[in-house]
């Protein structure tokens, strides 16, 4: 039973992982605490299904007022609040929650547009394959799988608008971003900045970590950020 729910929650910690985007939440499979941890899962997959079941429509993220521009990239009031709810459910502390999840945003559109200065891009294909490798690995674990069936059944959703809707969302900035990343070391190591290692170690994979952050962080700083007049008194922080 003990190895049975170590997988629930190893399986699982990924999907909430890119669920919450905010990596502040995971399992380990050493983790001592482990039945707290389920009932702090559970009580999550909860509130995040709540939301949801009342907020569908947050999943068309390119929809709605457009509240700010990043270098010409826009962020829509959906995307906005569809990331703030589940931030919320997740149980995020934070001063401002509407300046912490615009903070998260203007990151990830800041990515988005080296992404395209770098003509980095991700294929229909490419997505598909990661979905199907997805859904490989939760039908893999019937018990997770039982798990994930529950959050969608609970959230109103079907099995289609989960896969093709919400995690295709998920997908296309995983994949995008990891691309990202993977470019900037390698540049990295080609301008001397970086040392190339044949097994890597937790040290050098903290090494590479903070070298792609810093670099975001240095862009983050020059972006050309706007916001909506409309939205201005919501954000105190920019």
């Amino acid at each position: 039973m003990k190895k049975s729910r170590t997988l629930i929650l190893v399986s699982l910690s990924i999907f909430l992982i890119f669920i919450l985007s905010i990596g502040a939440f995971s399992f380990s499979a050493k983790n001592p605490q482990e039945k707290a941890n389920e009932l702090q899962f559970d009580n999550i997959m909860k509130k995040v299904s709540s939301f949801f079941k009342s907020n569908k429509d947050k999943l068309e993220i390119n929809k709605g007022d457009v509240i700010a521009e990043v270098n010409g990239i826009p962020i829509y009031k959906n995307e906005f609040e569809l990331r703030k709810g589940l931030a919320l459910a997740s149980g995020v502390q934070a001063d401002n929650i509407d300046d912490y999840v615009l903070q998260k945003l203007i990151k990830e559109k800041v990515q988005e547009y080296l992404a395209s200065k770098y003509n980095i891009r991700v294929s229909e294909s490419e997505i598909n394959e990661y979905i199907e490798k997805e859904k490989k690995e939760f039908n893999e674990y019937p018990e997770a799988k039982k798990k994930l069936d529950e959050l969608i059944n609970a959230s109103g959703m079907t099995e289609d608008e989960y896969w093709n809707t919400y995690e295709r969302y998920n997908a296309r900035r995983i994949l995008l971003f990891n691309k990202l990343y993977n470019f900037i070391v390698e540049e990295g190591m080609k301008k001397g900045e970086l040392k190339k290692v044949e097994q890597m170690s937790s040290g050098m994979q903290n090494e590479y970590k903070k070298y792609f952050d810093d670099v975001i962080d240095k862009y983050i700083k020059t972006a050309k950020i706007s916001i909506s007049d409309k939205y201005k008194a919501v954000f105190k922080g920019f």
